[in-house]
Formats: structure tokens, sequence, C-alpha cells
């Protein structure tokens, strides 16, 4: 059926629910009804690793207080689905809000792996920035290439995601001169910032550090460090396929950013399953988005949830 077609049965269908969120839960399940179906199946159908990969995936995380559990989940499930191909050197950038005993929830994920966990604290260059209604953590990921100044390349996640499948081929994407590499929300090329991989060395050569704290104090944009990643990086962003941010969320969208081959592709090798927008997988159960039941998979394995 044509997307577009498909679209408008949704929204009819759709009318019949009274509130806001059971609006979006039924048009969603409509929309993605082959994905449902499908992203249950085994890892079985996800290419095969012959051999664990011998260099550790750098991987960045960034909270305050109140984030911790949500990314105990992300962490967990990247862990979970990455056992005997990959380890990573997971970096939590937080505030000093955190307290020890969140700390160790988190060391404690890491126990008995090869992977790695350290903490970083934010800086204070962002300190005048523009946040809108958000808190400074925002601004976390921005600071990156300053808190990893040995550090040239590194995988950026928002702690509303869960990963389906590990990061090895995401980290062997050649960056080039691009800054960063995200997957695209808008056909004009906007990308989403919850799941980036990020070109320190080229963003310190180039002083782009610099330049994002200027525009930060100075632009009063909606989204404030999604949209200044997208404009100082404009021409120089590397668009990754759907695989790496699928946001179910985004509804029809995805049907106008993006190829049939990669939306048939999640079906079988999603990596990235993000939880954006106002509907989240820890609200009450009649107010969760779809595939909330993938989330608390791993959430239950934590032990905080």
């Amino acid at each position: 059926m044509n997307w577009k077609v498909k679209k408008f049965f949704c929204n009819v269908l759709a009318m019949t629910a009274f509130t806001r969120t059971h609006r979006r839960q039924i048009r969603d399940k409509l929309m993605f009804y082959d994905f449902i179906k499908e992203i249950n199946v085994p890892n079985v159908m996800s290419p095969s690793v012959p051999t664990k990969s011998k260099t550790k995936i750098n991987i960045a995380f960034c909270s305050d207080k109140r984030g911790i559990n949500l990314a105990a989940v992300s962490i967990k499930s990247l862990l979970n689905v990455s056992a005997g191909k990959c380890d990573y050197n997971i970096y939590c950038v937080v505030d000093e809000d955190v307290s020890e005993q969140q700390k160790k929830s988190l060391f404690d994920l890491v126990k008995g792996t090869h992977s790695t966990l350290k903490f970083l604290k934010p800086n204070k260059d962002f300190d005048k920035s523009y946040l809108r209604h958000w808190t400074k953590a925002i601004y976390y990921r921005t600071m990156l290439p300053d808190l990893l100044p040995n550090v040239d390349k590194i995988i950026y996640a928002d702690i509303d995601i869960i990963f389906c499948n590990d990061l090895i081929e995401a980290d062997n994407f050649e960056m080039g001169n691009n800054y960063i590499a995200g997957v695209k929300t808008f056909a004009d090329g906007y990308i989403n910032s919850g799941f980036l991989i990020m070109n320190l060395k080229q963003i310190r050569k180039d002083n782009l550090y610099k330049k994002w704290i200027k525009i930060s104090q100075k632009e009063t944009y909606p989204n404030p460090d999604q949209d200044l990643l997208n404009y100082t990086c404009q021409g120089r962003i590397l668009y990754l396929p759907l695989k790496y941010n699928f946001q179910p969320m985004d509804g029809a969208n995805i049907y106008k950013c993006h190829s049939h081959c990669e939306i048939q592709d999640i079906q079988y090798h999603l990596v990235v399953l993000h939880f954006s927008n106002w509907m989240k997988p820890w609200h009450e159960k009649h107010k969760r988005p779809i595939f909330s039941e993938l989330w608390w998979e791993h959430a239950k394995q934590t032990g905080l949830w």
C-alpha cells in the first residue's frame, strides 16, 4: 500500500479515540504493523559476526541525576546485544548532583564484561547558553570534543534509546572531513541528534567547538542543541541508514526521508530504537508507545525498575 494512502486510513481510524495519546497509539500501530510483527524475530536473522572485534568502541551517554536509571537501560541493552561480539569504552557525562550510589548502579552494569565505564564532569563553557525549557545537560554532547581531547571519534546516544544490535558497523564508518553522522528526520536533510557519530578530531581541527559555544549563547533555537548541530555542521554531515535511529513517533515522515530498502532493512537489522517525543515506555501502561515491551526486557535486568 502507498504510504500516503496508509497514512490517510491511519488518521481516519485514529479519529475514533478520545485522547491525543490513544490516537497516536492507534496511528503508530497501524502505520508500523509490519515492523511490530517482524522486530521480535530472534537475532539469528541478523548478519553473523564470525570473530569478536578486537578494538573497543567509544560511546558516550549524557545525563543529569533524573536520567541515570534511563541511561542504565540504554547501556544494559547495548551490552546485551553486543555480548560476544564487541566491547566498549563507555563515557558518561554527568553533573555533580548524581550520587555515588547512582554511579555505582552504572558501574555494576559492566561487571563481568570487558567493557569499561568512566564518568566525565561537564565543563562550564555552556553555562550561558540558551536552554529554552531544558536543562544544561542538553549541551553535554557538544562538550565531548573538549572533555575527550585524546579521542578522535565517538558514538553518542540519547538515554531514551535501546540497542537492538551491536555498533561494530557504525564504528567502522569512514567520516572523512564530516563533523557528524546521523539519521535524517526531515526530507531537507535535518537530522535527529539522538544518535550521532562525532568526528572529534575534525571538530577540534576546525575550531567548531568554539563556534558552538558562541552561537549557543546568541541564537534562540526551538531545539537548542539539535538545531545548533544541524546548522553549524550543514554540508559536513554524513547521513546514516534509518536502522541507526528508528523513531516510530516520526510517523509518515519516515517514508518521506528514507528509501524502501532502508525501511525494509530495519525489520531484520535494526540497531537503534529511539523513543523520542512525549510518549515513553516508562510511563503508565496506557500511555506507552509501541515497542515498549522491548525497552522493559532490558529495564528489568538492571534491577532499577
